[in-house]
């Protein structure tokens, strides 16, 4: 390996434009600009050219720049390489023309990580030169606006010769005002390198001037794929419309033949996030990390808790705090949990907790199956239900799931079906009933009811006193309402909705069968102007749009409706 140097370039250029790489992280003048950081070196081998990189002690590659006949021979040398030399290998910033072939060459020996905070924005050079349309609007506006308050402002090309003192000057001014950061320290290091290497690199700088004063500059270099890098915007924050101002201005003046933008990523930063959504881009280049899989799978410690509960709250989008809180305080110290490791990182998770069915008391429910969303599509679930389905072959395991569909490959299929009916409130609006409901509800009350109420049913899950508490405790956690179903005062069932917006969805009701037209009238009577959803035994006749609904899926079961009932969750 030899460091990466300014005066290399002539001898990598060929190798460059044979990996003709999508993505800002293959442009030479990165690499130059961001050495200072990242300590580039690089070897040329006879059909490859590798770099490593070294950041704050991390090594990893850059993808190998070759052709896709030479990928396997280049990546064969470059796992040796990190094996021989005492490093994790890595290759970060992939794009995803070559992760898709390293996947297909390599299956099951990697793991890959998108990394969604690295992905480059592209916009169309035109649509930010125009600034027509109705999604530039808000961005025409400050441009009108500047344009308004500066009517003689003055784009110039810059030079290293003739403005190098001014940028300079003008950077010290617009940056003072922020702290300094150990990344903008580094930024402002790199803009210097490329303005005192601007004689040797393929870059071009322009500045708005207002009254003979730069206050906006731009640097860019072209990139592959008719696309133009833009490294550096630095603009007066306090003008209105500046930074509109000067990317117009410098995409007029500057690489006029290109078609696309390249603005690199936003770090992950929400707010730089925002700004770069905002401008609309035409197309993101997604960034990817490639490991070695030496993943591997395990039971959960007591100190995994908090990494299990932040990947339950990024992937379950109806939990929040609340919720979760419940769930980890009262269902998870109970459960048995199987995490899938990588680098002591847990990336998915299965939990498995006794359920008691009738009939069944040797039973099993899935919850919590969840993979990291930077790790998904890779057969890390399917990996983890085969140990659960290994360990529990010989048991009865339910589980519920928005896509039953995905479970049918392990053996899981739909086994317990209800009725789903968006109820016609016309039907029932006028209609007499002698039943009201009552927010005064009690685990006692409710397990006396389900009792009466599944009495009848082939199957359904034992539910003593103790599960109503918990019951009620996750309503609550859920921001759900609970009610007890009254008739001639005295109670007859009860049912638990939620509330959204204008719609009511009752997700459980315990009920008398006989009594089902005055229940559901008193429901549209006290539901006025809302449109309400019922989750409901398939036996219930109920005036409405109605559809079945898959409420429980079960390794032990051939697929079809028999008539049996569970509706639940954890």
């Amino acid at each position: 390996m030899q460091p990466l140097q300014l005066t290399d370039y002539d001898r990598i250029k060929p190798y460059l434009e044979l990996g003709d790489y999508e993505g800002y992280n293959s442009n030479f003048v990165t690499m130059m600009m961001w050495n200072h950081e990242y300590h580039i070196e690089y070897e040329i081998h006879d059909h490859f050219l590798i770099m490593l990189h070294n950041y704050k002690g991390t090594k990893y590659f850059a993808m190998p720049f070759t052709s896709k006949e030479y990928y396997q021979e280049a990546m064969d040398y470059m796992i040796d390489y990190a094996k021989m030399n005492h490093f994790p290998f890595m290759i970060d910033c992939a794009v995803p023309a070559f992760v898709d072939e390293v996947k297909k060459l390599y299956k099951g020996r990697l793991i890959f990580e998108r990394t969604r905070d690295f992905d480059d924005y592209v916009y169309e050079r035109e649509a930010l030169v125009s600034l027509s349309g109705k999604k530039m609007q808000k961005r025409r506006n400050h441009y009108n606006q500047f344009v308004k308050s500066y009517p003689d402002y003055e784009y110039r090309s810059l030079s290293l010769n003739d403005d190098f003192d001014l940028i300079i000057k003008c950077l010290a001014e617009w940056e003072s005002d922020q702290s300094a950061s150990e990344s903008l320290t580094s930024e402002i290091y790199g803009i210097l390198f490329l303005l005192s290497s601007n004689h040797l690199l393929n870059i071009k700088m322009g500045g708005i001037f207002i009254n003979n004063e730069l206050k906006a500059f731009t640097i860019a270099s072209p990139l592959l794929h008719n696309t133009i890098q833009i490294h550096v915007e630095k603009a007066d924050k306090s003008i209105r419309g500046l930074y509109p101002a000067i990317a117009k201005e410098f995409l007029e003046h500057e690489f006029t033949d290109y078609a696309y933008v390249n603005r690199e990523e936003d770090m992950g930063l929400v707010g730089l996030r925002q700004s770069k959504m905002r401008l609309h881009p035409v197309h993101m280049v997604e960034k990817t990390r490639i490991f070695i899989d030496d993943t591997y799978i395990r039971i959960a410690k007591q100190e995994d808790e908090e990494a299990i509960r932040a990947l339950w709250l990024d992937r379950f989008e109806d939990e929040d705090e609340q919720s979760t809180s419940f769930y980890f305080d009262h269902i998870y110290p109970h459960a048995k949990t199987y995490v899938l490791c990588f680098h002591d990182r847990i990336i998915s998770a299965i939990s498995v907790e006794q359920f008691v069915v009738n009939g069944y008391e040797d039973s099993y429910y899935v919850m919590g199956v969840l993979t990291d969303r930077s790790f998904e599509g890779q057969g890390f679930m399917k990996r983890l239900f085969n140990v659960v389905l290994n360990d529990y072959k010989e048991k009865r395991l339910y589980l519920t799931a928005y896509h039953p569909e995905v479970y049918k490959s392990l053996g899981f299929l739909p086994s317990h079906f209800m009725n789903k009916v968006k109820i016609d409130k016309k039907y029932y609006k006028t209609m007499e009933t002698d039943y009201s409901l009552s927010h005064e509800v009690n685990a006692e009350v409710m397990s006396s009811l389900y009792d009466n109420y599944v009495s009848s049913c082939l199957e359904y899950r034992i539910r003593d006193i103790k599960s109503f508490e918990l019951l009620l405790d996750r309503t609550r956690a859920f921001h759900q309402e609970c009610v007890i179903l009254m008739k001639d005062n005295q109670p007859s069932g009860y049912m638990i909705y939620e509330i959204s917006n204008d719609n009511v969805d009752i997700v459980e009701i315990i009920y008398k069968r006989e009594d089902i037209d005055a229940i559901v009238s008193c429901i549209v009577q006290s539901f006025k102007g809302k449109s309400i959803n019922i989750i409901i035994d398939k036996e219930a006749h109920i005036e409405g749009k109605t559809s079945s609904h898959i409420c429980m899926l079960c390794n032990k079961e051939d697929g079809h409706d028999h008539g049996i009932m569970i509706n639940e969750v954890y």
